[in-house]
């Protein structure tokens, strides 16, 4: 079971390719090539300037390092939706191996871990002080969860976990789960309107941290060129009214289920 969240924010937390490679059970070479990093967006001819894109691209663990010793765990609330929106993937016969892209401080790994005490998660994020605040949680444990440092737009996750390991790739019907921002949030009209624009649907924030807004479009077509299906594909939208600015915030998020695909799961059995 994969689990993709919003937690720490970029636009490839991890590849639709990378994600097919763990689902296919592929082998690990310790001395294989550092991974090349995977540009999906195209760059724009205004908003940010060239050197500022740079910048905060070259920069980016250290603006989300400073965003959690700001934070800490406080910033994003605790997710116990997920297991109303996604219970029967994590119930079900036998121990779930769950991994979480972008962990962020645990605000997703600690509920799904009270809600099936069973599971144990594979947790990472690119931001060091994150992984701290996940390990010095009160509910953490080793026996429970593995939080690492990793950056999956350059890092090799199999340094870490063995490839099939984790229930999408040691099941024919394992699944990528993912929840994020959708095109056409309150929040990316905002920006748009402030010259934030890094390319299309990427826009960064005043504390140089950075949020793609991911249309349906877009999703299904990254996922399904990268071997997998939709599954389920939905947008959450959720008023917020701030009532002392007489405001109504139109909240949208993508919150998505795909599958390797019947025809990839067929190539890696005549291949093996």
């Amino acid at each position: 079971m994969l689990v993709l969240t919003y937690t720490t924010p970029l636009c490839i937390s991890i590849t639709p390719k990378a994600c097919r490679a763990m689902a296919l059970g592929g082998t690990h070479n310790s001395r294989a090539p550092q991974t090349q990093r995977l540009q999906i967006y195209p760059t724009p001819n205004n908003g940010v300037s060239p050197f500022w894109r740079e910048k905060y691209e070259r920069e980016a663990q250290r603006y989300w390092d400073v965003f959690y010793k700001r934070h800490k765990d406080k910033f994003f609330k605790d997710r116990h939706y997920l297991d109303k929106e996604w219970g029967d993937y994590f119930s079900g016969a036998g121990k779930k191996v769950i991994l979480e892209v972008g962990c962020g401080a645990g605000n997703t790994i600690f509920p799904v871990i009270a809600s099936n005490p069973d599971a144990f998660v594979y947790a990472c994020d690119f931001s060091p002080r994150a992984i701290e605040l996940v390990k010095t949680h009160e509910d953490f444990k080793e026996s429970h969860v593995n939080a690492f440092v990793s950056d999956l737009t350059a890092d090799d996750l199999c340094e870490e976990i063995l490839p099939s390991s984790v229930d999408i790739v040691t099941m024919p019907n394992g699944y990528v789960l993912l929840r994020d921002y959708a095109f056409g949030d309150f929040a990316q009209e905002r920006f748009s309107s402030k010259g934030q624009q890094i390319s299309d649907n990427f826009y960064v924030r005043g504390d140089g941290t950075r949020a793609y807004y991911f249309s349906n479009e877009f999703l299904t077509n990254l996922f399904k060129e990268n071997g997998f299906d939709v599954h389920k594909l939905d947008v959450c939208c959720k008023q917020v009214a701030n009532r002392s600015k007489e405001l109504v915030m139109n909240r949208r998020w993508i919150q998505a289920v795909f599958r390797v695909s019947d025809s990839s799961n067929s190539s890696s059995s005549k291949e093996a």
